[in-house]
């Protein structure tokens, strides 16, 4: 009970006064429904296809598009069918129901018709749309959630761009669309989430200011830009990176600002001269920033880094992002190194490439995001990974509490004591602090200071054919290094070797002559989850010594 005391005190400590506010009138409306019949006011359609993102194949390749005509879908690996009261399914974790009601699955619908002109494809994207109104008409469920609203209707303004003349001529449908569409958008108004902030809210702010232009509200549309436009400064850093230092949302974010500013142009591109008040000026310079970080961090990797939260299924395929930006924008990435104010820093060579994390838990009110990676790294070879953090897996569920723990990750567990507090599913209560670090030629060098004041610091440097890791701590000291799946570990007399699967030798790590190792082929601590609802086995070494604030060096020579 005391533990739980003092987990919720530092939860709260860090949250802003209007957050408290907003919880509390969150409380009072809580079970409110809400109003689904509404008439809806003339339209103007929004230009938000983009063929980067929307016709990317690796993106398509989510989805089973013969599997949706026949009225089933398969979400992060969960698969069921859309239908009944709230489109409710229980016997699916929460997280599949809250990605079902995005509609998300619709926009390879459209892919599909734009490709072949079958209208099978509409028709069954009118069917869906259609049984979502009235299935969801009790104004209450996961349906209706504001972070489910904003997402959801975006897609359907993307999907209705996408099927273009036939949607239009289908007047009848395109009202009773238009009308439900109305209601989620005042609906959402009302239930903004101030009270959580991060990218729930950038995700509010982005569907009303989308919705404000299509329902021609002018008022709503420059207060929402207000808004919207205070958030971009506040969520993304100088350097690029969004503030919750996951590239999963990272990509996500970017892809916004990309709908927004198409979504202000016209259809050749420009923007019209009457409507020029209503541009956000000085968002080509945020996408560009933005795509400088993602194209950096994750050239080069084989996968989205996973720092924080992150699954390789949920966010738009990078290659695809970079493909709209330049189709659509003109902007073209470039490669940079160090990240200094989310953390982020790379040390790279021609086959080498590391990325090392010397993050705060951010942003410090809203870090439900958040691991226990202080002073981790990736590191992959030729092109695909080789060392990586575990991943995220699920938002509910028994591994949830370990992949956000300390040794889930590459980096080290001091005394069996976790880096921060990450409780709950989605909290973290006291956690590190005095975070710095600096670069400088091929070595990078980061310092914390844990929950419980262990002060932790680690160097990092890149050679031709080596990694030497040096780390600092005072205490028992337990390092891990994740092998990504195609790779295992075997303990010689010297060293460790890590090799392929048909046996191809990689590295040998190599460490102090007093250090205790341990290879781990099963269990908790071998859960790998590069994908929402795919976990899977991976090999562990865990190299245990008795820290004294002296340098102890941990080499990774690569033999080909």
């Amino acid at each position: 009970m005391w533990k739980k005391i003092e987990n919720y005190y530092w939860t709260l400590k860090y949250l802003k006064k209007s957050q408290l506010l907003y919880l509390l009138k969150n409380r009072l409306e809580r079970g409110k429904k809400a109003v689904t019949e509404v008439q809806a006011p003339k339209t103007c359609p929004l230009v938000l296809w983009m063929r980067g993102l929307d016709e990317d194949p690796e993106y398509l390749k989510r989805f089973d598009v013969e599997e949706i005509l026949e009225g089933s879908v398969t979400l992060l690996y969960e698969s069921g069918r859309p239908e009944g009261e709230n489109w409710e399914h229980p016997d699916r974790s929460h997280l599949w129901n809250f990605n079902l009601h995005y509609l998300e699955f619709l926009i390879p619908l459209a892919a599909a018709y734009r490709r072949e002109k079958d209208i099978r494809y509409y028709d069954c994207f009118k069917d869906y749309c259609l049984r979502w109104i009235e299935d969801n008409r009790g104004g209450s469920g996961d349906g209706w959630h504001p972070y489910t609203i904003s997402l959801r209707l975006t897609n359907f303004w993307i999907c209705m761009d996408g099927f273009g003349d036939i949607l239009q001529k289908d007047t009848e449908f395109l009202q009773k669309l238009n009308n439900s569409m109305y209601a989620q958008y005042l609906h959402l108004q009302k239930r903004m989430e101030r009270h959580l902030l991060g990218n729930h809210y950038f995700e509010n702010l982005k569907a009303v200011l989308l919705g404000a232009r299509y329902f021609q509200e002018p008022k709503v549309y420059h207060r929402t830009k207000k808004r919207f436009t205070e958030q971009i400064k506040e969520q993304i850093l100088p350097d690029g990176v969004h503030y919750e230092r996951s590239m999963m949302y990272h990509k996500i974010i970017l892809e916004d600002l990309m709908r927004v500013e198409r979504a202000l142009r016209s259809r050749n591109g420009s923007l019209q001269r009457a409507e020029k008040n209503t541009h956000l000026s000085g968002l080509g310079k945020v996408m560009q920033r933005m795509a400088d970080a993602a194209y950096s961090l994750e050239k080069g990797m084989g996968h989205t880094p996973m720092f924080n939260d992150v699954g390789d299924n949920v966010a738009r395929p990078l290659a695809g992002i970079l493909e709209a930006l330049e189709e659509e924008f003109h902007i073209r990435p470039k490669e940079r190194r160090a990240f200094p104010r989310s953390g982020y820093y790379v040390l790279q060579n021609e086959e080498l490439k590391v990325i090392f994390d010397a993050g705060e838990i951010a942003p410090v009110y809203m870090p439900g995001h958040a691991h226990c990676d202080g002073l981790s790294f990736e590191l992959s070879w030729k092109g695909e990974p080789l060392f990586v953090n575990s991943g995220t897996g699920q938002y509910q569920g028994p591994l949830r509490a370990y992949f956000r723990s300390t040794a889930a990750h590459n980096t080290v567990v001091i005394n069996g004591e976790e880096q921060s507090v990450c409780w709950g599913e989605h909290r973290v209560g006291n956690r590190i602090s005095e975070v710095s670090a600096a670069c400088e030629g091929r070595w990078v060098e980061g310092s914390l200071t844990t929950c419980t004041g262990r002060r932790q610091t680690r160097r990092i440097g890149l050679e031709d054919k080596a990694v030497v890791i040096k780390d600092q701590v005072k205490g028992s000291a337990a390092g891990y290094l994740h092998l990504a799946l195609e790779y295992e570990y075997m303990l010689l007399e010297d060293y460790i070797l890590v090799q392929d699967r048909s046996g191809k030798k990689i590295c040998e790590i190599h460490v102090m002559p007093e250090d205790t190792v341990q290879i781990y082929k099963d269990g908790i601590l071998c859960s790998y989850a590069p994908e929402f609802g795919n976990t899977e086995q991976i090999s562990v070494l865990e190299i245990l010594w008795n820290g004294d604030r002296t340098e102890h060096e941990i080499r990774i020579q690569f033999l080909c």
